[in-house]
């Protein structure tokens, strides 16, 4: 028998007979399920547009479904861990995943699938903020931001297990079988989660007494918190567009389709290596500074995919817009924990992740829009390079604002 966590005394609980190594251990391998769950999508839905004879683009509905669904959960994961507790919202948000993606195995049509995502995602998206909170509220300040950027490579490592699975999978057992290994795997975390997940955090509890959404606009908050929500809001757009997307361009421009799972995986390695990459350099150049250097680096290799040709070479370009693309993703959990106070993060976390969720569905859709018009995956590719350099604009702003004082109340 384990004993459930309590977290109610603090918000760094070193100290405490709490260990803190299962509690990063689990919500980063909740995070990897989340990971593996939300990147399927992208690479069984050409497989699925073939078999129910309908073009790639119609498969926009399912995408814009699972962020919409995403951006619910994001949402209602801080009103629900007040008054529940995180640790019975945790529960409940793998269950819901878990359930909707085995759901989504059973799926016949369009609307049916795209319901069943919406379904899946709520947990989904609750899953990831709860995850990252809990995490940096077991370690000391100063570990925050490297923390939440470890947490959310996650969802680079589950899209990398995804890619390897989603291949041998399809090809043996047919596409369902993605969505139900996706499904069973989470549940094996419940009893887990019980044992050592904590119950609630000192964050929700003060944020709960007070208008939080009001404090993030307080003083030199303000623009910060707007220019934070754009940041998030432009690279979620440019992110999702291209990996939901690229498997389908890749095949477009003469790529074997039983390769498309590769170059997923691939995008998600390129993500992954970035991610851990990360960790270290913002421990020197700090988070503004190190999502400059990768916002530059995903243009550079935008680029080179545009100006490029299909050989050896292009799957090196799509590891290195993974490198570049999906760090700045993980960062902006890292500049929102830099940013706020123990009162407001978890608000602030959470809101600008729902910002980066609506880009989520804002991408895929203006992905699937631009391919319905036939053009190059060439000139698609392309296109991806505005968000870049208006994410780069952004951070250069955040950077120029300087960092904030931020004054956290200490339990006694």
């Amino acid at each position: 028998m384990c004993k459930p966590v309590s977290q109610e005394g603090g918000d760094h609980v070193a100290n405490s007979a709490v260990s803190i190594w299962p509690i990063i251990v689990i919500c980063f391998t909740i995070v990897v399920f989340d990971g593996l769950d939300t990147i399927s999508i992208t690479f069984v839905a050409p497989k699925i547009a073939n078999i129910w004879d309908m073009p790639a683009s119609a498969m926009a509905p399912v995408f814009m479904a699972a962020s919409i669904g995403a951006v619910i959960g994001y949402i209602a994961a801080g009103p629900m861990a007040i008054r529940l507790g995180d640790r019975r919202v945790m529960l409940l948000s793998v269950a819901v995943f878990s359930i909707g993606s085995l759901a989504s195995a059973t799926a016949t049509d369009i609307m049916g699938l795209a319901t069943l995502r919406l379904m899946t995602s709520v947990g989904l998206g609750a899953v990831l903020p709860l995850a990252v909170g809990a995490a940096s509220s077991v370690v000391s300040p100063a570990r925050r931001s490297t923390t939440a950027i470890f947490i959310t490579t996650g969802l680079s490592a589950g899209g990398v297990l995804a890619g390897i699975l989603g291949g041998p999978l399809i090809q043996n057992y047919g596409w369902q079988s993605i969505f139900i290994v996706g499904g069973i795997l989470p549940l094996l975390l419940l009893p887990a989660i019980v044992c050592f997940f904590p119950a609630s955090s000192r964050e929700h509890t003060v944020a709960g007494k007070e208008n939080a959404i009001l404090g993030l606009f307080a003083g030199q908050l303000a623009l910060r918190t707007i220019l934070l929500w754009l940041f998030a809001f432009v690279v979620f757009v440019e992110a999702y567009a291209v990996l939901y997307w690229t498997p389908t361009l890749l095949i477009n421009w003469g790529m074997p389709s039983e390769m498309a799972p590769a170059s997923a995986a691939v995008l998600s390695m390129g993500g992954l290596f970035g991610g851990v990459i990360l960790v270290f350099l913002v421990v020197e150049l700090s988070v503004v500074r190190s999502l400059m250097v990768y916002g530059a680096f995903g243009l550079g290799c935008i680029l080179i995919f545009a100006h490029g040709s299909l050989d050896k070479t292009i799957m090196m370009v799509v590891f290195g817009i993974g490198a570049g693309l999906v760090p700045c993703c993980m960062g902006q959990a890292a500049l929102a924990v830099s940013f706020y106070p123990g009162h407001l993060r978890a608000t602030g976390v959470g809101f600008a992740a729902a910002a980066g969720r609506i880009g989520s569905v804002v991408g895929p859709g203006l992905g699937g829009a631009v391919i319905a018009l036939g053009w190059s995956t060439q000139q698609i590719v392309l296109m991806a390079a505005v968000p870049s350099i208006f994410s780069v604009i952004i951070l250069v702003a955040i950077h120029i604002l300087g960092p904030i004082d931020i004054q956290d109340s200490q339990i006694a």
